[in-house]
């Protein structure tokens, strides 16, 4: 995942709002940029995990005007379900976790607290939906960034391989006081 530098510390000005089907091209285009060639996933794909969510849940996108600056996928997920990439996702019942699927910034925003403020809001999304954990695939050597936000490694845990050898599943209580 394509995580900002979080040794500066301004305040975003940037709006933040609900991710949308017509985002798509931003969003492939933000992807290509941010990512290896093996994690990018198809336009279906992204769509399907935009749309198939329960009524009153969001993915986020954060905008420059018009220009998308960085998203965040997460939505409620059944924790007994193997998380996979590049799948179109099908809506779940019966979840009991918030999976945060994918976080990117644009390279031209990181560093001013964007995908912080993004977790954040969908962890509060979570908790309104009566969640109480959220999961993650840490990719890419994200691991540390996702540990200071208070996610710490299922032990044991596998993922599926096309998230990559050095991938982490990781676990975070919704309730856990702090900085998300």
């Amino acid at each position: 995942m394509s995580i900002e530098n979080r040794s500066q510390t301004r305040a975003p000005s940037i709006g933040m709002r609900a991710l949308r089907t017509d985002d798509l091209p931003q969003v492939l285009a933000l992807q290509a940029s941010v990512y290896p060639s093996s994690l990018l996933e198809s336009g279906q794909v992204l769509a399907s995990k935009i749309s198939f969510v329960p009524a009153g849940w969001t993915s986020l996108a954060a905008c420059d005007g018009d220009t998308l600056c960085a998203y965040a996928l997460g939505y409620p997920w059944r924790s007994n379900l193997q998380p996979s990439w590049n799948r179109p996702l099908a809506l779940q019942q019966d979840c009991d976790v918030l999976y945060l699927h994918d976080v990117a910034v644009s390279r031209a925003y990181a560093g001013r607290g964007i995908a912080n403020a993004l977790v954040s809001q969908l962890m509060r999304q979570g908790q309104q939906f009566g969640l109480s954990r959220a999961i993650l695939i840490a990719v890419e050597g994200a691991q540390r960034y996702w540990s200071r936000l208070g996610f710490v490694a299922i032990p044991a845990a596998s993922t599926d391989p096309a998230f990559g050898d050095d991938a982490v599943l990781m676990q975070r209580e919704l309730t856990l006081p702090g900085a998300v």
